[in-house]
């Protein structure tokens, strides 16, 4: 290959991923001894924040709450360091493409997701949820309080094997974090947001649940479900929160279902579904009792199939990335064109 590419300590950086926020992610690589090496995903701290304590601390506070998540419906951390002057994670790499790149593209091919495969899908994310809602710190034996805050399509992975994953607790808020959020403080996608969190109140478990009740009626429903021509008439439709009837937008759906849906997108919080394993549950349930014959392979190959060219591409890439070993003194990074992940 002709790039050059970036070793940072024991990785090389093979291609920029993504780059927002406060950070930048890049598919590496890491040295193991007699040439066995991983794929990674490792996540540093933007050069220009790298002396900004608050970035800094809100940075190792991502890192101290991620590294508890150990689920399969969660993207992995396995690392926390800082090299060079910048902290980093270093993260599983999925192969794959987040949500909303998956819609974006079967909306160009003018197909869709069938309504099983859409259960499934939240199905899987409300499992990582749970799990990250229940986790406990492990020196205090106390429970975390983790709250994702920012559930939307962005943060839903789809690997090329049909896996869910939900990544970037990077906005996650933890009873445990140094400094409380101040209440009035609006951190999430403004489409995705809890009539709760709009407002500016303080948040609990359940605003991951409507968040994720809004990416299930989307789906279903094949449109967004609060928009405007601006934030402030975005905030002002959630904390109203009118929910059109997903049935009489596409009658195929089952009355079953839509009484989930409308559960998740309570307004009143305490209506909703108290836990992430509760929306799970009615959700498994309704995939067996209504698709009997559903199966997380037919999922896989649904995708694999719909994503041939990039599975193609995206495993010759790898093959070719194999043969890189250390750089020392090579610094250009590889662009991704089209973007991959993230």
């Amino acid at each position: 290959m002709s790039h050059k590419f970036e070793q940072f300590g024991k990785f090389i950086l093979l291609e920029r991923l993504a780059a927002g926020g406060m950070a930048e992610v890049f598919l590496a690589k890491s040295l193991g001894a007699s040439g066995v090496n991983k794929f990674l995903a490792v996540k540093r701290i933007l050069p220009q924040y790298s002396d900004k304590r608050e970035f800094i601390d809100m940075f190792k506070e991502e890192a101290k709450i991620a590294v508890n998540l150990n689920h399969g419906s969660v993207v992995s951390i396995y690392e926390f360091g800082i090299e060079q002057g910048q902290f980093f994670l270093v993260m599983e790499y999925v192969e794959g493409r987040n949500l909303r790149q998956v819609l974006n593209e079967i909306k160009k091919r003018n197909i869709q997701f069938s309504i099983e495969q859409i259960v499934y899908m939240i199905k899987e994310v409300a499992a990582g949820l749970d799990h990250a809602h229940r986790l406990i710190n492990g020196t205090t034996g106390r429970p975390l309080n983790l709250v994702h805050r920012d559930m939307s399509p962005q943060n839903i992975m789809l690997s090329f094997e049909g896996e869910v994953k939900v990544i970037d607790f990077g906005i996650a808020k933890a009873e445990s974090q140094m400094e409380a959020t101040q209440a009035g403080t609006l951190k999430g996608k403004f489409g995705y947001m809890s009539p709760e969190q709009a407002d500016g109140q303080v948040v609990d478990s359940r605003t991951d649940l409507f968040s994720l009740g809004i990416v299930l009626w989307e789906m279903l429903a094949n449109d967004r479900l609060f928009t405007s021509n601006s934030e402030a008439a975005i905030l002002r439709k959630i904390r109203e929160c009118q929910i059109p009837s997903i049935r009489k937008i596409n009658p195929s759906i089952p009355v079953e279902l839509e009484n989930i849906v409308l559960k998740a997108l309570a307004k009143d919080k305490t209506q909703r579904f108290q836990t992430a394993a509760a929306f799970q549950k009615d959700l498994n349930r309704f995939l067996n009792v209504q698709y009997p014959d559903f199966s997380p392979q037919d999922f896989s190959v649904f995708i694999k199939n719909t994503f041939s060219e990039f599975y193609t591409e995206s495993k010759k890439k790898l093959v070719d990335y194999s043969k890189v070993t250390s750089l020392m003194h090579q610094t250009t990074i590889v662009t991704a064109s089209p973007v991959i992940l993230f």
